[in-house]
């Protein structure tokens, strides 16, 4: 009786030594990876920024050049973020916001308004006016700036949406 005893407690030492040390290991990894992946699932906060055509709508012109300027923070790490896009009015209630970025290896494309396509100058990929691919190696069309009509002013998206995805956003 003595020994059955003995190896019931024993049994049950050895039990709770693996469940704590499991327990420890598991909150362990799971703080391990959170600290480690965490940040990259954070999505960051869309800042709307007010920009001002020289076109008027009326205007059969090509596409303007806006800077988009904005500080971005991360934690305690805060950068300034410096974005080009290209801008086109085509009636009073539809704008849509091109970003300059080529798809290929990030080279700032040109809107040559002569030809009426956007031009990489590294690799001369080619893009038609609504940013779609034309020729070259860029491996899919130029991306777009959500875009907002308030109040009769135009507010840029420093998001920006895959081409064919939502290219406005209703007030």
């Amino acid at each position: 009786m003595g020994k059955e005893s003995d190896l019931n407690r024993r049994k049950f030492m050895e039990i709770g030594i693996y469940t704590i040390s499991g327990t420890i290991a598991a909150v362990s990894s799971v703080a391990l990876a959170r600290f480690s992946i965490g940040p990259s699932f954070h999505k960051m906060k869309t800042k709307w920024i007010e920009v001002e055509l020289e076109n008027n709508p009326d205007d059969s012109g090509g596409f303007e050049r806006v800077v988009l300027e904005y500080k971005e923070k991360h934690g305690w790490l805060a950068r300034y973020e410096t974005v080009l896009a290209y801008i086109k009015r085509i009636n009073e209630d539809e704008v849509i916001a091109i970003n300059a970025t080529c798809t290929h290896l990030g080279c700032i494309v040109t809107w040559k308004e002569d030809q009426k396509i956007f031009q990489c100058p590294c690799h001369d990929g080619k893009y038609d006016a609504e940013g779609g691919v034309i020729s070259g190696p860029p491996p899919r069309p130029l991306n777009r700036h959500k875009i907002k009509i308030e109040d009769g002013k135009i507010l840029i998206a420093t998001e920006i949406v895959p081409f064919g995805g939502k290219k406005s956003e209703t007030s």
